[in-house]
């Protein structure tokens, strides 16, 4: 435990080292997940300190479920399995941290600088679309980028906070690169990515509609730029043909490989030899500060364990109704602080005695995850 006693700069920079090899040993069809998962929960541990309290919290928590999980299995017959118990959810982490360099080539920059910020109804579409389209590709930093331009006397309005967090949590519907739709197809083997993402769309534009009948037309948005999403377009493409090309490489480790490949493409088209200091700054510094869903989704790959705990099911099969009536529970749990990514752990691994329908399993893991974030 000698490296947790170097200064925060290095636990930063050698945690990034260890993410990167991560992704890199995550990436190869049918290779063992468990040294992917030993980095990851090195890295972690390295990060801790820049976990907040209720962020330890649910951690806690988590761990804590799943060492019961294993030690109630181990009581009663179960055999350890070192990669389910560290690289449980060792595809959707090495998604989250490949995805994160696209911000270094995905900016939802203002069309005109120095122009006046618009109103009406046509920039509150632009910005909620806008939120909605970058935010589906690099996450959280786009609510970020655009709340900083918005913010008028160090305060950024009610009406504007609503637009950039419900359409920024709307892409969660669909979006291949959210942590939504990874762990939807971690929990539900043999769901079709395209199935899905066309069952998602249809809700992220209700809950887009929704949002502007709420919201109203005197707005003051942001003046979005929407040249730089050919690059996330390109990768959906990429990652989709590479997909039907090797159906039996899984679509997250696909991405995994392609965030990055394509992040370190363009930037060397862009910036030349200049392009190394960009990437190292991102693995050195930017991968840091995606501690808390590395701790989350490690530590709720643990809590797939506890299944051995009971045999007991609430249904017979898992249908459309059964379907609702879990998404409600998921849903309410998530409103008393509960992230939804712990009951879709919990859930997915629960009820894979009853072989439910993958495409049906996995739409309602991504919309339970858009409606917790829309709420």
């Amino acid at each position: 435990m000698q490296f947790l006693a170097l200064s925060l700069t290095r636990r930063d920079a050698l945690a990034g080292c260890l993410l990167t090899l991560m992704i890199a040993t995550s990436i190869m069809p049918g290779a063992s997940l468990l040294p992917a998962g030993i980095l990851g929960w090195s890295a972690a541990l390295l990060l801790s300190y820049r976990l907040g309290q209720r962020q330890r919290i649910q951690t806690g928590w988590l761990i804590g479920l799943g060492v019961a999980g294993i030690v109630w299995g181990a009581l009663h017959g179960v055999p350890l399995n070192p990669s389910q118990i560290l690289a449980g959810n060792q595809g959707l982490v090495s998604l989250l941290a490949a995805v994160s360099f696209l911000r270094l080539v995905t900016r939802p920059d203002v069309a005109t600088p120095d122009a006046a910020p618009p109103q009406g109804r046509k920039a509150l579409w632009r910005t909620l679309i806008g939120v909605h389209l970058f935010g589906a590709v690099i996450n959280l930093s786009t609510v970020v980028i655009l709340g900083d331009r918005m913010t008028a006397y160090g305060r950024l309005g009610k009406r504007q906070a609503l637009v950039l967090s419900r359409g920024f949590a709307a892409a969660a519907f669909w979006s291949p690169f959210f942590s939504a739709m990874a762990a939807a197809l971690t929990y539900a083997p043999g769901a079709e990515l395209g199935i899905v993402i066309l069952a998602g769309l249809p809700m992220a534009a209700l809950s887009l509609w929704l949002t502007t009948r709420e919201i109203g037309p005197a707005f003051i948005g942001y003046p979005m730029n929407f040249s730089a999403l050919w690059i996330p377009g390109l990768l959906v493409v990429i990652v989709l043909t590479l997909h039907a090309l090797i159906a039996h490489w899984s679509i997250l480790a696909i991405i995994a490989l392609s965030a990055p490949l394509l992040t370190a493409t363009i930037l060397l088209a862009r910036e030349s030899w200049n392009a190394g200091a960009s990437l190292r700054a991102h693995v050195m510094q930017g991968l840091a500060s995606m501690v808390n869903e590395l701790a989350l989704f490690l530590a709720a790959g643990l809590t797939s364990l506890t299944y051995t705990m009971s045999d007991w099911l609430p249904f017979d099969h898992f249908g459309p109704l059964q379907a609702s009536l879990l998404l409600t529970v998921m849903v309410g749990i998530a409103t008393l602080g509960v992230h939804p990514v712990i009951s879709i752990a919990v859930s997915g691994v629960w009820l894979a005695p009853l072989h439910a329908e993958p495409n049906l399993l996995a739409i309602y893991s991504v919309d339970g995850l858009g409606d917790w974030g829309a709420c």
